[in-house]
């Protein structure tokens, strides 16, 4: 169920950029293993509309991926997911420079689906629990009610 945002310059192919959705849609889903809800989001945008340090137009761009999700991934599976995602822009780009990515976590009370609190649905809460501790591959642990760990990371 993550909701991302891929912040990019103009320029790659529609080719490139399926393989760039599939990349992080892959290093996303690995993550978070539940019900197929995965969207992402690619803004691009012409150099003349983006400021860098007060400067418009200025090279190069530095990309900006956003994540939100629920909270309880351990710290482990977070990394991992965050240098897939990496691999994936850098790969479609070039290896853009400062690829900053912002991973923002939720608390299931502050999650909502067709306008029902998800923190309301136990059998919801049961699914996505056993999702993530069932993705051997991950490693992932979903912690109910607890504070993230952290809220955002810098790849490399």
């Amino acid at each position: 169920m993550p909701i991302t945002y891929l912040d990019v310059p103009e320029g790659i192919e529609i080719e490139e950029k399926k393989e760039l959705v599939k990349g992080i849609y892959e290093a996303l889903n690995e993550a978070y293993p539940f019900p197929p809800d995965h969207r992402i989001y690619v803004r691009e945008w012409p150099l003349d509309s983006v400021s860098q340090n007060g400067q418009l137009g200025s090279e190069p761009p530095r990309p900006v991926f956003q994540i939100h999700a629920p909270q309880g991934l351990s710290v482990e599976a977070k990394r991992k997911m965050i240098k897939s995602i990496n691999t994936a822009v850098a790969k479609a780009y070039n290896n853009l420079p400062g690829f900053l990515i912002l991973l923002q976590e939720y608390p299931q009370d502050r999650v909502a689906i067709n306008g029902n609190l998800n923190a309301d649905n136990q059998k919801h809460l049961e699914e996505l629990s056993r999702s993530i501790e069932a993705s051997s591959s991950s490693k992932a642990v979903y912690r109910k009610g607890r504070e993230p760990e952290g809220r955002a990371a810098v790849a490399e």
